[in-house]
Order: structure tokens, then sequence, then C-alpha cells
């Protein structure tokens, strides 16, 4: 993640030893950051995780930054409802997994985060997170 993606976002990290920490996911906004975290906790009890706010840098000659951009498509009187997915496998089937959904156009490779390697040997997990119009 370069400093423009983590800019005042919320990221998930993976504790590993000797004080290195390895994102999981990244978020816009607190609640959608915990409620995850939990998630993510209940799937993978052993793992040490914290979740940390991340601020850019602020320099007086950068511009001033964008509001983030809103999901094409949906309007802004749609309701939007959130979708999070967890691919949990091995490294090649994650890594088919999220390819073929970017085939699909359901989501771009770089939406989903890097894979992590879970408590299980040779297991690894990628998160999505999407926002879909909500059927009335």
């Amino acid at each position: 993640m370069n400093t423009s993606e983590t800019a005042n976002a919320w990221i998930i990290y993976r504790l590993l030893p000797n004080f290195q920490r390895l994102p999981v996911a990244q978020f816009r906004s607190r609640s959608e950051a915990e409620s995850s975290l939990k998630v993510i906790r209940q799937m993978l009890p052993n793992t040490e995780l914290i979740l940390a706010f991340e601020v850019g840098p602020e320099s007086p000659t950068t511009e001033p930054t964008q509001p983030p951009a809103k999901e094409p498509n949906l309007p802004t009187s749609v309701n939007r409802e959130l979708l999070k997915l967890f691919i949990i496998s091995s490294r090649p089937v994650v890594s088919r997994v999220i390819h073929s959904f970017h085939r699909d156009n359901f989501a771009c490779v770089s939406d989903w985060s890097p894979l992590v390697p879970t408590q299980n040997p040779g297991e690894v997990m990628s998160v999505l997170i999407k926002h879909l119009a909500a059927d009335s």
C-alpha cells in the first residue's frame, strides 16, 4: 500500500514476529473496519490482529484531497449495502478465484486485500469489501 492509499484509512493488521505487521484489509469508516475485524477474529481465532487508523502525511504544498469517489453506476439516492467476501484456501485457489471475479467484472484484482497466511499451514486468506445497490 502506498501513501495515497493509506491516507486517513482504518487498516486491519496481522501482527507478526519482530514487531512486523501485515495489512489484511483497509476501510474508510471505523464501523466497517470494526465489524470486519470481528468476523476475521472469529474465522482466525489464534491470529493476532489489530485495528489502526493511518493518517497520511500532510504538507502545506500538497493539493487538498478529493472526496472519495462514489461507486460507479450507483446514484446517491440508491440504498447501498455492504458486502464482505472472505476467501480462505491454498494460495493458488485463492488467486484463481480472485482472477475469476476480475474476468467476470465483479471486482478488480487490486480491490482484494493482500494474501494473508492463516494459522493453518499452506492456507491463505483475502478479503473484499464492496458496496452494492440494495434491492427494494
